[in-house]
């Protein structure tokens, strides 16, 4: 049985506030975790009187599907001008919580386990950010998510295969890049790969003033 995250307004990572028991079944994943997160945003409403309606809420009828970053060494190590080729695929999808045509957090789950639900400050940047990417790629496009320490990366694809890469802000931050800006793959991962090196410096930097007396 697996607990639902909810990331209340960006900020409070409220753990172990509801959990599911899904077994087996297709898409209870998502349901679960949205079920929590209106449960959740009822209570709230209840104790500080605000006026939100949970039922006028919904998910978005389209996801995106995640994808992760593999070992520090297949990264350094990677020498290819796609970022996608690069990507290990995840079960994990992303679906935006709308309240009329405004997105308000996002739900992430797997077909049949909520992963998190919330995320008030960081739903409707990705949500601008994604129609974004429609505008300037088109509706073919293909689109994955990966979570960077926390932060969020849209890696797309066109119908030509070009590719271009959109970073929120924790993930720009991170990186020294800027939010909602299109990148190359070379940009992100000379990025990477810089707080790769910075990192592995710092460990090394911390073996050798640690040393034996």
């Amino acid at each position: 049985m697996k607990k639902v995250t909810l990331a209340v307004l960006g900020i409070a990572t409220l753990a172990a506030m509801f959990s599911f028991s899904a077994v087996g079944a297709i898409n209870e994943g998502k349901k679960d975790a949205f079920n929590a997160y209106k449960k959740f945003e009822s209570a709230s409403n209840n104790k500080t009187l605000q006026k939100n309606n949970v039922n006028d809420f919904s998910l978005s009828d389209y996801s995106i599907d995640s994808a992760q970053l593999p070992d520090t060494k297949t990264i350094k190590s990677f020498k290819g001008s796609s970022l996608t080729e690069l990507l290990v695929p995840s079960d994990e999808k992303l679906w935006f919580i709308m309240e009329g045509d405004k997105a308000k957090g996002i739900v992430i789950a797997t077909d049949t386990e909520p992963i998190q639900a919330g995320r008030e400050k960081t739903g409707p940047e990705l949500y601008e950010m994604f129609n974004n990417i429609i505008q300037e790629f088109g509706k073919d496009v293909q689109v994955n998510y990966l979570d960077y320490a926390g932060g969020f990366i849209f890696v797309a694809v066109d119908a030509n295969g070009n590719e271009g890469i959109w970073l929120e802000e924790r993930a720009a931050r991170l990186l020294d890049l800027s939010p909602g800006t299109k990148y190359s793959t070379e940009q992100v991962l000379e990025s990477i790969n810089d707080g790769l090196n910075s990192s592995d410096e710092k460990v090394s930097e911390d073996d050798s003033l640690s040393g034996g007396k």
